[in-house]
């Protein structure tokens, strides 16, 4: 600590006090430099700022430099003689970094010469560093910031508006913010000059762009310590993303709800503890759940098949039901493709999601079509059969023909001949009305739990005397095993005979002399699929457009034409297709193809 003398009171001794004790007494750093930069003289406080100075340069004192600086003040001090302020980095006694104000002030001799310079040091390291920031943190923090004053000129404005609207530091800020010729009626800055308090609010700014500019506004008074303020800060944040984000969500949930409300499927949702929060129209319409009515979580998990809900919980993905069946809330079951998805936010649970296609019409749809193409087959038939008996009657003629002229004649041969011209096309009208009255009438499917593979084998065995003596090769294949099925079984045998005797009649009808008929069976995507394959004679395009349409028939009078008709109505009873494939002189495959999910449901 520099102790301070108190010089006598005559005015000699004050001035000797002044020329020796002064400059030591001075609470900040004092050196003077000669026209070479050399320290002539530093007092105390220069040393404990920059340490010692005997027999160095100025540059290498203040700086730690061993070079003069690139731009020196001091040195245009010399040479014009003003005195000269100005801030200066460098390094202090303990080599840190400090920020220094320097005065530079000519000691000008008596005959005019400059021989030395004085410099005078204030350190604002701390100030600095304050005031740099204070500078970093008003430009740089991520919103705009605006000082205005009672009169609502722009005093100060942060980089972040200079950059978005230019300078408006002078300017009102009603018309460099707003583009106005008055000050606005919702101004929060004039809010706080009446009362002094915080205030906030949502501005809109013109923009360079096209379009402006959303923010919100919280408006601080710059108080003193004894509450009085003339300026106020604003602190404007940039909403316009949010605000469009906003609309964008407003429109997508308008949209959706649209969507869900007028959806023909119905749609519901649970949130994480069970509460179904979404219930649409249409859901409403198929479980008979009243507009009004509130659906219970109890309630939702009863109208849904079993275990369902735990299904859909456990797994990541949709779980997807083509075909089941759900129940109204007063305990009626009828057909639906469901459909669960798990809703997951950021690998968290939120709830789960579903949709219900009500399958009644299309069973409904599905149950007259086939009735209709059965309706239809019988008009063919019936057509068919008009035809067929025409030409029987024809042939019943020509045998009561022979008959009666036998008998004129008391010719044996000739009546024997009538009387099996008569017994067979009789036999033949019979085999006709069976098979249309058979087809017309229809068969309930009985459904039980049976062995898919027993049937085609039994088909098999039943034609392979047959196909042996006709020379044929009937062979059997299984692929893979096949777990048992609701199946009308007597139904299914009776199509995979039609389709083996018809194999068995194309391959006699073929110039190929080995033939040959498979029958495989498989499952595949969880289809049970039966195949007749056969290299006999084939079908031409023409034919293969009749054969499952028409009253139609290869056999001549062997044949009914109702065989296939048949079959395909009772492949689609067990909800499953029939489809060919042929080339004349190639052979043709016939494939039954039944999805589980759509096969009877057995009766109890």
């Amino acid at each position: 600590m520099t102790k301070i003398y108190t010089p006598k009171a005559h005015p000699a001794d004050l001035e000797k006090w002044i020329s020796l004790s002064l400059i030591e007494s001075i609470p900040l750093g004092i050196a003077v430099i000669d026209r070479h930069y050399n320290l002539v003289y530093a007092n105390k406080a220069f040393e404990e700022l920059f340490g010692p100075w005997k027999n160095r340069k100025c540059y290498n004192a203040y700086k730690k430099k061993d070079e003069m600086c690139a731009y020196c003040e001091s040195t245009l001090t010399f040479k014009d003689g003003i005195s000269r302020v100005n801030e200066e980095p460098g390094y202090d006694i303990n080599n840190r970094h400090i920020s220094y104000l320097q005065h530079a002030t000519p000691v000008v001799d008596e005959d005019g010469t400059l021989p030395y310079i004085i410099h005078i040091f204030t350190n604002i390291t701390e100030a600095t560093q304050i005031r740099d920031e204070h500078k970093i943190l008003f430009d740089q923090v991520p919103c705009n910031i605006l000082l205005i004053d009672r009169d609502f000129h722009i005093v100060k404005a942060n980089k972040r508006i200079r950059d978005s609207l230019g300078n408006p530091e002078g300017q009102f800020c009603f018309e460099a913010l707003k583009g106005l010729k008055h000050n606005c009626s919702e101004c929060t800055a004039r809010q706080t000059f009446e009362d002094g308090r915080i205030h906030t609010g949502y501005h809109a700014w013109k923009s360079k762009g096209k379009w402006p500019i959303h923010l919100h506004v919280i408006t601080i008074p710059l108080k003193r310590k004894d509450g009085s303020f003339d300026v106020v800060m604003e602190m404007a944040v940039d909403v316009t993303e949010t605000m469009k984000l906003q609309d964008g969500l407003k429109f997508a949930n308008t949209y959706l709800n649209t969507i869900i409300s007028t959806s023909m499927d119905g749609i519901f949702a649970v949130n994480e503890k069970g509460k179904v929060t979404i219930f649409n129209p249409a859901a409403r319409k198929f479980f008979k759940v009243k507009d009004n009515q509130v659906v219970s979580r109890e309630d939702f998990t009863a109208m849904l098949p079993k275990d369902f809900l735990a299904k859909v919980f456990d797994q990541r993905e949709h779980v997807y039901l083509p075909e089941t069946a759900v129940k109204t809330i007063d305990g009626e079951p009828f057909p639906v493709r469901l459909v669960g998805n798990k809703l997951i936010v950021d690998d968290k649970p939120i709830g789960m999601a579903f949709s219900v296609q009500n399958l009644r019409e299309i069973k409904q749809l599905e149950t007259e079509k086939l009735e209709a193409e059965r309706l239809s087959a019988v008009g063919h038939t019936v057509a068919g059969l008009a035809h067929g008996i025409k030409n029987l009657n024809t042939a019943l003629e020509g045998g009561m023909y022979m008959l009666k002229t036998g008998l004129k004649k008391g010719n044996i041969d000739r009546i024997q001949k009538g009387m099996e011209m008569l017994s067979r096309n009789i036999e033949r009208v019979s085999v006709f009305v069976k098979a249309f009255l058979s087809f017309s009438k229809g068969r309930e499917i009985h459904a039980e739990l049976c062995d898919p593979d027993e049937i085609a084998k039994e088909v098999v065995d039943l034609y392979s005397v047959e196909a042996d003596k006709l020379g044929i090769t009937l062979t059997y294949e299984k692929i893979g095993d096949i777990a048992p099925a609701p199946i009308d079984f007597e139904s299914m045998h009776e199509c995979l005979t039609n389709l083996v005797g018809n194999a068995i009649d194309a391959c006699r009808m073929s110039n190929e002399n080995s033939c040959c008929v498979t029958v495989r069976t498989f499952e595949e995507y969880s289809t049970i699929i039966y195949e007749v394959a056969d290299n006999g004679c084939g079908m031409d395009d023409e034919v293969k457009r009749k054969v499952f349409t028409t009253f139609f028939t290869t056999k001549g009078l062997e044949g009914s034409g109702i065989g296939l008709l048949m079959t395909k109505k009772i492949v689609h009873e067990h909800g499953g297709t029939i489809d060919l494939k042929s080339k004349p002189g190639k052979g043709t495959t016939f494939s039954i193809r039944l999805p589980r999910r759509r096969l009877p449901k057995i009766k109890m």
